[in-house]
């Protein structure tokens, strides 16, 4: 008897062992209780230190401290940074100050010190100019907005969950990691946030880069006060605001006219070996040691516009390239934002080098990081990007997973293959999942590059590429080739 009822007190703890493990929360689910009660909230006002570095070759940093306070519905966020240090050239210092107005879809800036006689810069939250290191921008600065970014990460990875502290409180730590394969957003495949563990509301964010031991980037908050009652009315720039900006660029209407589509037809023949037509392309890159080419670029994303006409020199080793712009006009910023202007790396500081068009020249030579991150983008509107051996580097790390389709096209008056790349998802924030390129079969290099599939469907980057000629003397710094 006695050894029967061990045997039912044994049994039932067992049951409860597993009754209880059953009843854990699974740390997807953990984490999904965080995102809704981040998304619950009204509103709040923060404190908190932002740090990202980025680069390889001469890394650029940046710690902000700022203060913010970000209204839900309707969205209202505005942000003042307190404190800045960073080690490139950085115009958006301490006094720095925006507001994000959801109504209308746009972003408002007022700059510091001197900058602050430009008045009120209106910016597209689109505008790869407007994001930081982290990929990040005013829009997608509230807490929501980060734990909802987070949750779309979780949805095509892993999601791991740990009990520890920070900063002497109760937290838990959600480790996200991206399956391989897909879709690197900003190049980070790996995220952590830390959440108080009584209120779930978050105290960290990180991004992580493949490879790191130490994230890219990281928000931190030293204050988080939750539903204070903000109101529109609470939103406002504080100091003197001029009514006036000197910074104006023309209207999309007026830049569509230029936006006219590369024409080529579809031909009957038969289909070249796409592998074939795509290896004579590598080959054709990785002989290249120099070349020079005429670059003439159509591109819109949203409510981004552009067309541009460029010269364009590039050199292998030393690397260095030549940007001169004979023609160009967009409804958004650009860092030489007209005719006239000169962007070159110099071989002897790896720097960028900017000589302004028009009203721009009375600035003088300009001179930034290599690495500085506002010359990058993943919408593909910087054409040094896609010099030959770029694009080709492209082709094969983003795309080399599917076979490209292929076709024959008359371009020009002349027969031409075309190869269509795709990868999965499509459809990517800011990043195309398309390319077209049209090879000469002469050269087996491209005549004209398509980029698109963006998030959104009505958005493309096109550019046709003229006379080139390959391998010939050039020197850095001249503008004449």
């Amino acid at each position: 008897m006695k050894a029967k009822s061990l045997g039912v007190v044994a049994v039932l703890l067992l049951s409860g062992l597993f009754i209880s493990a059953a009843e854990e929360k699974k740390p997807l689910d953990q984490f999904e209780e965080v995102v809704k009660a981040t998304d619950a909230l009204k509103d709040c006002r923060v404190k908190f230190q932002l740090y990202s570095f980025s680069g390889k070759n001469q890394k650029t940093f940046l710690s902000a401290f700022e203060e913010a306070k970000y209204l839900h519905n309707p969205r209202l966020y505005y942000q003042y940074r307190s404190k800045v240090e960073a080690n490139y050239k950085e115009q958006a210092q301490a006094g720095f100050q925006e507001i994000y107005r959801g109504d209308r879809d746009l972003t408002e800036i007022l700059m510091p010190g001197a900058f602050r006689a430009l008045g009120l810069i209106s910016l597209l939250p689109e505008d790869p100019k407007g994001f930081g290191m982290n990929g990040g921008n005013l829009k997608t600065m509230a807490p929501w907005d980060m734990t909802d970014w987070f949750a779309r990460m979780a949805r095509i990875g892993k999601v791991s969950m740990e009990k520890g502290t920070r900063n002497n409180k109760p937290c838990l730590l959600f480790d996200i990691v991206q399956d391989p394969g897909t879709y690197y957003f900003n190049g980070v495949n790996r995220v952590r946030l830390f959440a108080d563990e009584k209120s779930l509301l978050p105290v960290r964010f990180e991004w992580w880069f493949p490879g790191m031991d130490q994230p890219g980037s990281f928000l931190e908050y030293s204050e988080f006060a939750a539903n204070t009652g903000l109101k529109p009315e609470d939103f406002a720039f504080q100091g003197f605001k001029s009514p006036f900006s000197l910074i104006k660029s023309p209207p999309a209407s007026e830049i569509d006219p230029y936006l006219k589509p590369t024409v080529r037809t579809r031909l009957p023949d038969p289909p070249p070996d796409p592998q074939a037509a795509l290896e004579a392309f590598y080959q054709a890159a990785d002989a290249i040691s120099s070349y020079r080419a005429d670059l003439s670029m159509r591109f819109r994303y949203g409510r981004l516009r552009l067309f541009r006409e460029d010269r364009f020199a590039y050199n292998r080793k030393p690397y260095w390239f030549t940007l001169v712009t004979t023609a160009q006009k967009a409804d958004y910023l650009l860092l030489n934002h007209s005719a006239g202007a000169v962007l070159w790396i110099d071989p002897s500081d790896h720097n960028f080098h900017i000589i302004g068009g028009g009203v721009q020249r009375i600035l003088g030579e300009q001179i930034f990081s290599s690495d500085d991150y506002k010359f990058y983008s993943s919408l593909g509107d910087n054409p040094y990007e896609l010099n030959f051996p770029g694009l080709a580097a492209l082709l094969k790390n983003s795309f080399g997973t599917r076979k490209p389709e292929a076709w024959m096209v008359d371009y020009s008056g002349r027969k031409m293959c075309e190869l269509k790349f795709e990868r999965s998802p499509q459809n990517l924030i800011r990043a195309p999942s398309r390319v077209n390129v049209v090879f000469d079969p002469e050269t087996n290099l491209p005549r004209v590059i398509e980029l698109s599939g963006y998030d959104d469907p009505k958005a493309y980057m096109v550019m046709a590429i003229d006379n080139i000629k390959i391998n010939i003397l050039l020197q850095p710094r001249e503008t004449k080739f």
